[in-house]
Formats: structure tokens, sequence, C-alpha cells
């Protein structure tokens, strides 16, 4: 039995194929043909161009959850800092023994810092008097009322940082003779970790994507769309609902964070602080959002609103206290533009690929296609401008650890993107169905990875990029805070406190059998003539000066004379610069 078909164009208005039924048409005549005809034949009768797309439409997003997979196996490695302003130094020091009671408490911050809470509990729990507050914003100082006895001490301190993110910690001390398991009681005790640091976690986050996917929905979305839907007005208003609510249970959070008992006093210092303004910004933005969802004030609310929404995120975090704040806030708000229209976008269009099938839905497709070719890489691109100006992008901390895993997951997605641009939006303007339905569940995919980018930026912003400073714990006063090195001979050179008084000073010298090294200290611009240390060095190798008294501020010179045999001297040279 022989089967002939005869195929023939119409240019009649009246023969209108629904798509469904092409697509079961094309099907049909494959089946048929194929019994009459040759494979080769109806391979380009009926574009199997298509069919071969739809296999990479199965596999690609295969391979991309495969390594997605991996990127959060390793992403679970990562160790958080949990840290914005860094403690460097303390007085008394961490877990130090001393012989007397200390005259006073001290903190040095890698940058200026508003004390919110100080106090000194003996291992009975009662807290010890302490007096005003003075030193500089990033030296604080507290002394002590009285005489305290032998014991063990814990410090507990909480600060708003410079970028407005609250900072805590503490450190214990002991006086007379020392006794760790009394330390290991005390801290066990009283030295417990922030309970409210993961509920922030969880709040920033929700904060993130309802900001975002509002401004998106009724910025990005609206324009691409040329109107706002009954449903996509709906799903804004909600997301603004959440996100203002998220906004003033973070801000209770933070409140609890930074004062134990807090008053109305402490409320009005926090509103008038940057963090209180982006609060406040995001407040009266989301108010004009939901006012926008209304009807109210046509399209100017909402664009007034999706500004003050954006600007609201500059203020608080590191862009504020970063070396060039006003470059780095302006690419933040065109990071944070571009990945509210990429999150409003991919919803839309989840959603218009579900319930409209007609040949405007291709043509808004293909408009977002277009806008994101150059939307996406811009929102990259400012992100990397940042990384580069916090100086994250190493893997040595934390802060690069979770940037390099924000960037490759965004990678990751815009590689989804650009298989959707390239290989689906063009056949879906042929009419495909299965093209249609496999461009939807990408797009899903695409949508939950932004989800997950947010929670990756959840995590990046409660680390402390290295552009801050030292990022990690705690040390003592006798920590190293400025360091000069000589090229000849090769020494590295740490002074701490690096200030006025009494310093350490700890030399490195690197490749030569030296004997003994002496330091000679002046200060030429005060008149004061060079006055001389000979050290020897210890069991590791390396030279330590105790107690060096430099007593003015000024640029000191330090002269170093290396002596490596009886016959043998090499001499150097570094200067250092002493602030008050």
């Amino acid at each position: 039995m022989q089967i002939v078909l005869f195929l023939r164009p119409t240019q009649s208005p009246q023969v209108k194929v629904k798509e469904e039924e092409r697509a079961n048409f094309s099907a049909y005549t494959y089946f048929l043909g194929g019994l009459r005809f040759g494979k080769e034949l109806l391979q380009q009768l009926l574009r199997e161009k298509v069919m071969r797309e739809s296999v990479l439409t199965r596999l690609l997003p295969q391979g991309i959850l495969s390594g997605i997979l991996c990127f959060l196996l390793w992403l679970a490695g990562i160790q958080p800092g949990w840290a914005h302003a860094s403690l460097l130094a303390t007085f008394p020091a961490d877990g130090a023994v001393l012989a007397e009671p200390p005259a006073q408490i001290e903190l040095r911050f890698n940058e200026p810092v508003q004390i919110t809470q100080l106090q000194v509990l003996s291992s009975t729990g009662q807290a010890v008097e302490l007096g005003e507050l003075a030193g500089s914003a990033d030296a604080p100082q507290a002394p002590i009322g009285i005489r305290i006895p032998a014991g063990s001490y814990i410090v507990s301190w909480r600060a708003i940082s410079a970028d407005s993110h609250p900072v805590s910690g503490s450190f214990v001390f002991q006086v007379g003779e020392a006794n760790p398991e009394a330390l290991q009681v005390l801290l066990a005790t009283h030295g417990s970790a922030d309970p409210l640091r993961w509920p922030l976690l969880i709040v920033r986050w929700g904060i993130y994507v309802g900001s975002l996917f509002g401004v998106g929905v009724l910025g990005g979305w609206r324009l691409l769309r040329g109107r706002l839907s009954a449903e996509a007005a709906s799903w804004a208003f909600a997301a603004a609902w959440i996100t203002l609510s998220l906004t003033v249970v973070a801000f209770c959070l933070h409140l609890a964070q930074l004062y134990p008992h807090f008053t109305g006093g402490n409320f009005v210092a926090v509103l008038g602080s940057p963090y209180g303004w982006g609060i406040q910004l995001r407040l009266l933005g989301l108010g004009l959002l939901i006012w926008a969802c209304e009807g109210g004030g046509a399209w100017v609310s909402g664009l007034v609103g999706s500004l003050l929404v954006i600007g609201s995120f500059l203020p608080i975090g590191h862009a504020l206290t970063s070396e060039y704040p006003l470059w780095t806030m302006a690419l933040l708000g065109l990071h944070l533009a571009g990945s509210a229209f990429w999150l409003g976008g991919l919803w839309g269009l989840d959603q218009l690929l579900k319930r409209d099938p007609t040949s405007e839905s291709v043509a808004v497709v293909q408009r977002f296609s277009d806008v994101a070719t150059w939307a996406v890489p811009g929102l990259i691109l400012a992100g990397v401008g940042m990384g580069g100006i916090h100086r994250g992008w190493t893997m040595a901390d934390s802060y690069g650890q979770y940037l390099w895993a924000k960037l490759i997951l965004v990678l990751m997605i815009m590689a989804l993107g650009a298989h959707n641009k390239f290989r689906l939006v063009p056949a879906l303007r042929e009419g495909s169905l299965a093209v249609r339905k496999a461009l939807r569940s990408i797009v899903r995919l695409e949508w939950v990875g932004l989800l997950a980018v947010l929670a990756l930026s959840s995590f990046l912003v409660a680390q402390a990029p290295p552009s801050h400073g030292l990022a990690h714990g705690e040390g003592s006063l006798a920590s190293s805070v400025c360091q000069e090195q000589s090229d000849d001979p090769p020494i590295h050179l740490r002074l701490s406190p690096c200030r006025p008084g009494s310093n350490q000073v700890l030399v490195e010298v690197e490749g030569i059998p030296a004997q003994e090294l002496t330091l000679a200290f002046s200060l030429p611009e005060r008149g004061i003539p060079p006055f001389r240390r000979s050290i020897l060095p210890d069991e590791s190798g390396q030279w330590v000066l105790q107690e060096v008294q430099l007593a003015l501020p000024g640029e000191w010179q330090i002269d170093l004379a290396l002596l490596i045999s009886d016959f043998e001297e090499r001499r150097g040279q570094v200067r250092v610069s002493l602030s008050p």
C-alpha cells in the first residue's frame, strides 16, 4: 500500500490554522510521509532544525543544573566572616592575664564606629562600673570606675559601623593568676553568638527579592509590555506590601541587636544614621509603588517609587565606606536597576508564555531579549567594578569567595539566556508549541537562579570586603597596625599600635643569616636625634623589640643596621608616620 501526499501553498485568508493544529499536522505529515519518502527529504520539508533545537533545549538545562549542583557543594564549604567594621585590637588583649587590674577598656577598629553598648561582667555575672566613653570614633575608651578584684572578666560591645551595619563582639581577660577553666565557663555563659544573625539574613533576602521584583514589574515589565495588566499590578502590590513589612521587621531586629533595652532616644539616633535614612527612603518608595498599583499617579508614582527604592540601598552597606563612594554608589544603582529589570522581566515572560499564545507575546519576548542583551552584561560589569573597588576578587577570604560564587552563578544564568535568544526565540517566531513550552521552562529556571543570586548577595553584604582593612576577628593592641619594608636589605618591619607612645617593633629578615640588628629611631621634623636599640633574633627567626617609646606624632625615621659577620654589615632605612 502506498500513500502519496500532495501539498501546495494557499494564499486564501479563510485558511487559518491554529498553532496546536499546525504542530499536529506537521507530526502527522512526518509519520505518513515516512511510509513513502526518504528521511532526508522530509527533514528539508519539515525543518528538522527545530527538532534538533528541542534536543539542545533538553540537554542544556540539564548540563546547567548539574553545574549548579556542583557549585552548591562548593558554596557550602565557604565559612562566612560575619563582619563589617573590624576590631583590630583591644586592651586588655583577648585572653590576657594581668598582674594588676586595668584602668580602662580600649577598643581599636579599622574605621569609625558608634558604640551602642560596652559592658564588663565578672565570672559571677556582676557588671563592672564604667565611666563615660572617650577617645576617637575608631578607638573608643571607657575608664573603669573601681579597682576590680582578681578574677575572670568578659567585655561585650555593640556598635554601628560606618557602613550602617550593626556589629558586636566580646573578649575575655583575667586579673591575678591564670585560670583557663574559668575563662571557658565565662565564654560559655556570656559569649554566645548573636541569635538574630540568621533571622536578619533571611529578612534581608526577602527585602531584596520583594524590592527588585516590585520595581522590575512596575518599571521594566511595564515598559516592555506597554501596559500593566491587573494580574501584574496585583503581584507587584503584594510584593510591595510584604517588602514594606519586612523592612519594618528588619529595623526592629537591628534595634534589638544594637540596644538590649532601647529607648526613644536610641530610636531617633538610628533614624538619623545613614541606615535610618535608607529605611525611610525605602518605606516612602514602597508606599508610592503601592499607590501606583492602585492606579494612583499614573506612571509617575511608579517611576519615583522605583527610584526611591533603588536609592534606599545606596547609603546602606559597603558603598558608603569604599575608597570611591560616589562611583561605588553609581555602580550599585546600575547593578540594582539591571537586576530589577531581569527579575521582573523573567516573571512577566513566564506569565505571558503561559497565557498568551498570540503574535503580540512573541514580539514582547523579542523586545525583552533585545534589551537584556545589553542590560544583563551592564549589571555584571557594574558588579565586577564594585568588586574591584572593594579589592574583593581574591579567594583568600569569605568576601571574595561569595563574590566569585555570585559571578559564576550569574554567568550560568546568562548562558541559559543566550540559549533562549539565539535558539529558542527565533524558533518561537516560527510558531513552535514545543519551543514555547521549553522556553517557559528555562525562563523559570533562570528566575529560580536569580533568587539564589539574591540569597548570595545577602551573605555577601554581611562580609567585610578587603578594602575595609583587616577582616578577621580580634587581637591585642600589640597587633600589627602599620607596615614598612626595605628592599636593601630585604627587611619587613611592622610597628604596632602605630601611634604616639609605647610601640612594639617586629622585623622579618629575608634570606640573610644575620647575627644582630640595630635600629636607630629619630624624628627630624621635631629635632629629636637618633636613639638606638639592638636586638637578637628569637627562636622563630624574628626580631622583636618591645616598648619602644615614640612619644610624638610625625614621620619617624628608622635606620636599620644588620650585622651579618664581624666584617660585613647591611644598612637600610624606612619611614613610619604616627598619628595621634
